[in-house]
């Protein structure tokens, strides 16, 4: 397999991460949250979900075993709308800890901890990072896509990235 199979298959999850507006499908639409427990946190402008989180939009999947999302300040006269969290504005930065799972239907990735940052539309995952498209694997300590300059970057950490291509059409001959 060649280098440039590698580099497409790691631009290719940016065009699956997430979207400026703390989507986690690129399709958009409602969001689907499950928790054993929602807690709102008014004053921090934040909302914890805790135990076994999932979360579903479009062909789009997170799962943790808890998520933080942080809001930004409301603009001065917004309307208010209904739903938990849905008072304080839009989602800043997304924070999912513990067994952290993204998955599309291109591709899945797994790690220890994952952040989303709206404002520089940047993900990162870390901890024991992996990522999966097709029967290719790459492994490694921080995977950070920046959607917006479409840039992947898998680091080793204090170690090195591993990876597994698989060739198209291999016969095993």
């Amino acid at each position: 397999m060649t280098r440039n199979k590698v580099l497409v298959s790691l631009a290719a999850l940016v065009a699956l991460a997430v979207p400026a507006v703390a989507q986690i499908s690129s399709d958009g639409g409602p969001i689907y949250i499950n928790s054993e427990r929602t807690e709102s946190l008014e004053r921090e402008r934040k909302v914890l979900l805790v135990g076994n989180v999932d979360i579903q939009q479009g062909d789009a999947r997170l799962r943790a075993d808890t998520v933080t999302m942080i809001f930004a300040e409301r603009p001065a006269g917004a309307a208010d709308t209904t739903g938990v969290g849905s008072g304080f504005g839009q989602i800043q930065t997304m924070v999912a800890e513990g067994n952290v799972f993204y998955i599309t239907a291109d591709m899945k990735a797994k790690g220890d901890r994952g952040v989303y940052d709206a404002a520089s539309d940047v993900i990162t995952m870390t901890g024991n990072v992996a990522l999966m498209r097709e029967r290719d694997v790459a492994e490694g300590a921080v995977l950070r896509v920046e959607i917006g300059n479409r840039r992947t970057t898998l680091d080793g950490g204090d170690g090195r990235t591993r990876m597994v291509i698989e060739p198209d059409g291999n016969s095993g001959n």
